[in-house]
């Protein structure tokens, strides 16, 4: 029997072979391959769109991530994409969202100190992360992706900061805020929201605030976990429900995304699924990326095809096809390139020549 997420995959993959696009072959675990590309939807200009969409194209590239929220410049850009044969998805921000701040100050995400995302995000202003055990944030999510799912010709919706804020960062990233975190401290530690308090109280009899070591405390760790599965879990509900396909930006490998941002990603219920192999920011040589995507594609269940995001202001174009022909090496499904606008010509000749082969 097929089940609904291989029927999605499966239909996806007509769609685009039905749009002129032809598919690269399977990865390691029998998965259809596929290269993506993430893209800002404000960018470029207009009147250029079919012009940077015939490139990526034309590079080997089956479909685009689009970060466009507002339906009305999606009605206007996702024609055009497809025109060229690209399958186009929508690159939702999902926890980390500030138009609520000051209507809904209650909804975000607090820290082992008590303090908000909302009072004072760590590491940048922006960092506004909202809480996901509030029911109420889970409705407006949930409401926000049932729109952004029944806008015409999107294939599916693509989840990025679905997590946590860091609780520690990538090492290479910890000396630009003077930071060395050689372990959780209360300050970038989150979860402690008095919805999820409650609830693990609840579930264990504890409250988390009470525990002598929560970063050592394997109950608390899996509650964290848990709660941004279940929002994953919701949303993909609502997007099978519109027989769209529903993947996420993940951190790089399942250890590494569960001990910085609390993403236990192999439990989510995706159609597919990106890792940012940021080779960089872990302080790796780019041969990282084979092994991060092998560790990856190994804990995800077979039907699941693995996309080694590569980040491309790294990677000069000999660099980049390295990097993708690692990737290969490693089983993934294809590569997703971070992003389109760093991308020269000399980019798209130099993967082109690797997705051809």
């Amino acid at each position: 029997m097929m089940t609904r997420k291989r029927f999605l995959k499966v239909a996806g993959a007509g769609a685009v072979a039905l749009a002129g696009g032809s598919l690269l072959g399977c990865g390691e675990n029998g998965t259809d391959s596929k290269n993506w590309a993430w893209m800002d939807g404000s960018e470029p200009e207009e009147a250029t769109w079919p012009e940077t969409f015939a490139q990526m194209r034309e590079a080997g590239i089956d479909g685009v991530l689009l970060k466009q929220e507002d339906p009305s410049v999606l009605r206007e850009v996702v024609p055009r994409a497809r025109n060229e044969g690209l399958e186009v998805h929508i690159w939702m921000v999902t926890m980390m969202r500030d138009e609520n701040l000051e209507s809904h100050p209650d909804w975000y995400a607090v820290n082992r100190n008590g303090v908000s995302t909302a009072e004072d995000p760590p590491y940048v202003d922006y960092y506004r992360f909202m809480s996901p055990c509030v029911p109420e944030v889970r409705e407006y999510l949930t409401d926000h992706v049932d729109t952004l799912a029944q806008v015409e010709g999107v294939s599916g919706i693509h989840l990025d900061y679905i997590r946590f804020p860091d609780v520690i960062l990538p090492v290479s990233l910890q000396p630009k805020y003077d930071l060395d975190q050689d372990r959780e401290r209360p300050r970038f530690d989150y979860g402690y929201h008095k919805a999820c308090r409650d609830q693990f109280e609840q579930q264990t009899g504890t409250d988390p605030m009470d525990l002598d070591e929560p970063p050592a405390n394997e109950e608390w760790v899996r509650s964290r976990h848990d709660q941004i599965t279940q929002v994953v879990t919701r949303l993909a509900d609502v997007v099978h429900g519109h027989d769209k396909m529903i993947s996420a930006a993940v951190f790089p490998t399942p250890d590494i995304a569960r001990r910085l941002v609390r993403q236990d990603w192999p439990s989510w219920p995706l159609d597919a699924v990106m890792p940012m192999i940021y080779h960089n920011f872990y302080e790796k040589e780019v041969s990282w990326i084979e092994g991060a995507t092998r560790n990856g594609v190994a804990a995800l269940d077979s039907d699941t095809p693995l996309y080694s995001g590569l980040f491309v202001p790294e990677l000069p174009p000999d660099d980049l096809a390295t990097a993708a022909r690692h990737a290969r090496a490693g089983g993934g499904a294809g590569i997703t390139l971070f992003n389109v606008g760093n991308m020269t010509d000399a980019h798209w000749d130099a993967v082109s020549r690797v997705l051809a082969a």
